[in-house]
């Protein structure tokens, strides 16, 4: 059976050392930049460096996310962060974006490179490319089963990674575009708001609740089929979680990989946590399953029941699992969660499982549960940890004889060091200096530094030296230390690395077009001179008005092999058309079926040339991201952008059941929304926003339609004519 790593979140420095002494495989983390978790504390470059060490020191890969969409205008500051990494040198970086993939393969980096979750890959194209850009490695998406994620391993040539524990999102991975479509704050550039944990009422019902908060997962019962399906690495969510969490998370998910029953599971309730579920793992589940229902955040692990009884301002408890001072419990009264700090406990006489505490209300009614969220001890974990892994490890080579100097050698960045003491070396009456005192003295080498081992090969044996000589030694060591230790993170900034600005010029047409969303039967004979993009599910029912030279089609989002090989089968024979597709099957139907044109629509998160441009050259083509709208974009760029929407898309997802097709729903802000079925099994969510006036520009744009259940199609009619 396949023992995978195991790999742990490290937002934050304690972070990081709690994840290694909990037993952590790998680690992941961000830094100051283009890393999709913004408001974690994250690394600055010195932070990085501590972390690379540390890393190294205890044998555990270190993994840099930049796994955000990348602006043009922001290439300068990547290409300066790529050079830090490139001297860092991390066993792997986490990567959305093909453009930055494409700019670090122009530099023959040699850095392994893991597609994050974002890139929502399903195993249905792209291999290739992957391969050829750097990728040893794909995260999937956690929408992923258990029988896809084995279909995945058995027919792809990349280490497969899975998310085991954590927050689940509403929507596929890096396919989501509700928090940006209200704000400025968007989850592919690291900054979502989570309008999917707000609370929504349907049809101005007036009753507000979370429609479409999903449980946490939580798979650490199935870990013996995860061995089983060859996974290469298990993914803990969590660089917004305390230390404590990471530290008690990793902990219960290295005793199950071990295969040790060590009830550390159980500390899984008493960490920051939601309702869990096995997520997709056993397939799509029903909404009283996926839903988190009224209570979205931190449950805890049940620890008593209050029986109503006070005496003395003590409230009785039966206590179900050990409750001591300090503890931090939380309730609910009158629907309304409240909480507080246990400062005293006193066993009942009974003898039964009966106990008084001091820190709750005495107004709490029998049967209130009472849950844990903190533990008196949860900072216990920093008394395990190793000071010395944070140093820089040097070897000390010492000589000297009766009567002449004490000398030392190392070497550090390529640069030699030496040192002899002005004191004369005497002969000891017992232990001489290397029995002990040389080791003890310079063992830590200030902060940055310390001896990995001593060779005493040419110090004569029974010498001694006055402690006064010794400790003026080490001071002038580490000061020769500090002066001759390069930054070997600092390189100069690269601009020699050319960007191909001309992103193969591949449009065909220069025309706008219309996606259409909903049924094709809006195709009226007032529109026949129109470019259209319709569901090729619904082709056979074209109007007979439409200009079927100006037709393309979108194919429904393709997550398995069953579904590729039915769209396959069904273009096989078409002889000639353009299709839109939402992911990397683009690629590998490009190859399969030449006499086809194939492009890549906006939700695959094109803004920057560098990917346009690998794009283009693997013989397809892409309109561009919505979200590439902070710098202008050259009106001679021969590509669609869709800036422009009637009822914009905001959401994909794979969860069912959370409205039904002829619901309207909204929020606080009175923000309205709806969905559709766009096939296979994902829903595509739609804000009720209706575009000004379309003004006319030197440049192609892809209008995306959608069609709400309370509106008719006159007009939109009216608008596209």
């Amino acid at each position: 059976m396949n023992k995978p790593e195991l790999l742990a979140p490290a937002g934050s420095i304690d972070c990081l050392k709690a994840a290694i002494i909990a037993g952590a495989d790998a680690v992941y983390l961000a830094g100051k930049h283009f890393g999709a978790r913004a408001f974690a504390s994250n690394f600055d470059e010195d932070g990085l460096k501590w972390a690379r060490r540390v890393t190294k020191a205890s044998n555990v890969k270190l993994y840099i996310t930049l796994n955000t969409i990348v602006f043009e205008h922001e290439w300068p500051m990547l290409c300066k962060t790529l050079d830090f990494m490139e001297s860092l040198q991390p066993d792997s970086l986490i990567i959305q974006d093909i453009g930055i993939a494409a700019e670090l393969r122009k530099r023959n980096s040699k850095i392994p490179l893991h597609l994050s979750t974002q890139g929502a890959w399903f195993g249905q194209g792209g291999i290739e490319e992957l391969k050829e850009l750097g990728f040893t490695r794909i995260i999937l998406p956690r929408e992923t089963t258990k029988d896809e994620i084995s279909e995945i391993v058995k027919n792809s040539p990349f280490e497969i990674e899975v998310f085991v524990h954590g927050a689940m999102c509403y929507s596929i991975s890096g396919r989501c575009f509700w928090s940006a479509s209200l704000g400025p704050r968007s989850g592919n550039r690291g900054t979502c708001a989570q309008p999917c944990r707000k609370e929504y009422c349907i049809d101005s019902s007036k009753k507000y609740e979370p429609l479409f908060s999903p449980k946490d997962l939580r798979l650490i019962s199935d870990i013996d089929l995860l061995k089983r399906t060859g996974v290469t690495s298990l993914k803990i969510e969590g660089r917004m979680k305390s230390p404590e969490y990471v530290y008690q998370v990793v902990k219960a998910y290295r005793s199950a990989i071990d295969g040790k029953d060590t009830g550390d599971d159980k500390s899984l309730d008493e960490v920051f946590s939601r309702a869990s579920s096995n997520g997709f793992f056993y397939g799509i589940q029903r909404p009283d399953d996926w839903k988190t229902g009224k209570n979205q955040g931190r449950e805890g692990l049940i620890v008593g029941v209050t029986t109503g009884k006070v005496l003395n301002g003590l409230v009785e408890v039966i206590e179900k699992n050990e409750i001591n001072t300090g503890d931090g419990l939380f309730w609910y009264e009158a629907n309304e969660k409240k909480g507080s700090i246990i400062t005293y406990i006193k066993k009942d006489s009974s003898g039964k499982n009966l106990i008084w505490v001091r820190g709750l209300s005495s107004k709490l009614p029998k049967n209130t549960e009472l849950r844990r969220t903190s533990k008196n001890s949860e900072d216990a974990w920093k008394s395990l940890w190793n000071k010395s892994l944070e140093r820089i490890p040097i070897e000390l080579v010492w000589f000297g004889k009766e009567n002449t100097s004490l000398g030392v050698e190392t070497l550090i960045d390529g640069q030699k060091i030496h040192l002899e003491t002005d004191e004369l070396l005497k002969r000891a009456n017992q232990n001489g200096l290397d029995e002990g005192p040389i080791q003890e003295k310079f063992e830590n080498l200030g902060e940055n530094f310390k001896a990995s081992s001593h060779d005493f090969k040419q110090l004569d044996k029974k010498l001694f030296i006055s402690a006064s000589a010794l400790k003026s030694m080490k001071r002038e060591l580490l000061i020769l230390l500090s002066s001759k230790s390069k930054d070997p993170f600092s390189q100069p900034l690269s601009a020699t690395f050319p960007k191909s600005n001309d992103c193969g010029q591949f449009l065909k047409t220069q025309s706008n077009r219309f996606r259409i969303w909903n049924e094709v039967g809006l195709l009226t004979s007032e529109l026949k001179d129109k470019y259209f993009v319709v569901p090729w599910l619904q082709r056979e029912k074209i109007s007979i008005h439409a200009d079927k030279s100006k037709i393309s089609y979108w194919l429904p989002p393709i997550l398995n092999y069953k579904q590729f090989k039915e769209i396959y089968s069904e273009l096989k024979d078409v002889k000639e058309g353009n299709f839109l597709c939402f992911g990397w099957e683009a690629f590998k139907l490009s190859r399969l079926l030449p006499q086809l044109s194939f492009e890549l629509d906006w939700c695959f998160n094109v803004a920057n040339f560098s990917a346009l441009d690998y794009i283009r050259k693997s013989g397809i083509d892409s309109v561009l991201s919505k979200e590439w709208i902070n710098e202008k974009i050259p009106d001679n760029l021969k590509a669609y952008r869709s800036s422009v929407a009637w009822n914009p898309l905001v959401s994909f997802t794979r969860f069912k059941g959370a409205i039904n097709a002829k619901q309207m729903v909204s929020n606080s802000h009175k923000d309205k929304f709806f969905t559709l079925s766009i096939g296979n099994g994902v829903t595509a969510m739609f804000l009720e926003k209706r575009p000004a006036k379309l003004c006319k520009t030197k440049f192609p744009i892809q209008i995306d339609i959608a069609l709400s259940p309370e509106e008719d199609f006159h007009p939109i009619l009216k608008f596209l004519s």
